[in-house]
């Protein structure tokens, strides 16, 4: 009986120092870490987030998830409380969202900011703080997944009306029409085949061309400047039209002054005398008697020579 009594004792000793050593070691590797609690209210799903989950801002670890549980005043609403280190610059513009770790599907929480509001989220005494949640990555494609599997078959149902009967062979007829077109540009083409051989000398003639019309434009310039110069020469007041012009302003004036009145007395004399000579001619019309017996003789007056007084 005492050996039993001894051996109960001793398995006994043997099973509470076991407890003590785990209760011991769990005791020393406990988190000492001051840390400070927030909470996370959502009506999202939160698949793959387990306690104990880390917690992470901006991709470095400064907490961890607490417990997870649903929120007893609100219906459907879960309740996720975290701990974090207080040196952690959580402002009223933080926010979190649900990551996954690779393919494993694990989740933790992210922290992040948009900078809208950087002042310290700071709450009252006996308060716990609160984070929102927005949707994340993989929660936003799986809104638009809705939509994205409707524009598929929007497609699809497009596609299938586009490779109905009808536009296959209006796609045919475009097929063969392209050909058609491809045969008529290969005929032009060989037509052509003349026409590019003589670009050579189509270019080679277009060359000389371009000289003779450099050659107009070099003589064009030099008849230019000719032009210009005898237009300067024109202009110029001791030139030799200038000179000229004044000759003859010079041979003017003297006409004018010298010529001018001997025409005028010359006119004079033949006027005189084409008044005499019709004088003359007058009485010769009148006596023409007098071409052969001269002009007749006039009676004499009182006092000359032959005057007869008759009573």
């Amino acid at each position: 009986m005492e050996n039993k009594s001894h051996a109960l004792l001793a398995g006994f000793f043997t099973i509470v120092m076991l407890c003590a050593t785990v209760l011991a070691g769990i005791w020393l590797n406990r988190d000492k870490a001051l840390r400070v609690d927030y909470l996370i209210v959502t009506n999202r799903p939160v698949s793959g987030l387990n306690p104990e989950a880390a917690v992470r801002y901006k991709g470095l670890t400064v907490g961890r998830v607490d417990k997870i549980n649903f929120d007893d005043k609100m219906i459907g609403q879960i309740d996720i409380s975290i701990s974090i280190d207080p040196e952690t610059p959580v402002t009223k513009s933080t926010f979190a969202t649900l990551a996954y770790q690779g393919v494993t599907g694990i989740a933790f929480v992210q922290l992040d900011d948009d900078g809208s509001n950087p002042e310290k989220l700071i709450g009252e005494a006996m308060q716990t703080l609160r984070i929102p949640l927005r949707p994340g990555v993989f929660e936003k494609l799986e809104q638009s997944s809705g939509l994205i599997l409707a524009n598929a078959e929007l497609a699809s149902e497009r596609i299938a009306q586009f490779f109905t009967p009808e536009n296959q062979q209006k796609m045919l007829s475009a097929f063969i029409g392209a050909t058609q077109a491809t045969d008529q540009w290969a005929k032009i083409a060989n037509e052509l085949k003349p026409t590019v051989q003589r670009m050579p000398e189509l270019a080679q003639q277009a060359n000389q061309t371009l000289k003779s019309v450099q050659e107009l434009t070099s003589h064009t310039a030099e008849l230019s400047q000719k032009m210009a110069s005898f237009a300067n020469q024109l202009q110029d007041p001791s030139g030799t039209f200038n000179q000229t012009l004044s000759s003859y302003g010079e041979l003017s004036e003297r006409m004018q002054s010298d010529a001018l009145p001997k025409i005028t007395e010359l006119t004079t004399d033949v006027k005189d005398t084409l008044r005499t000579l019709n004088k003359t001619l007058e009485g010769i019309n009148e006596h023409p008697q007098e071409l052969l017996l001269g002009k007749p003789v006039p009676t004499p007056g009182p006092g000359e020579p032959g005057f007869v007084f008759y009573k």
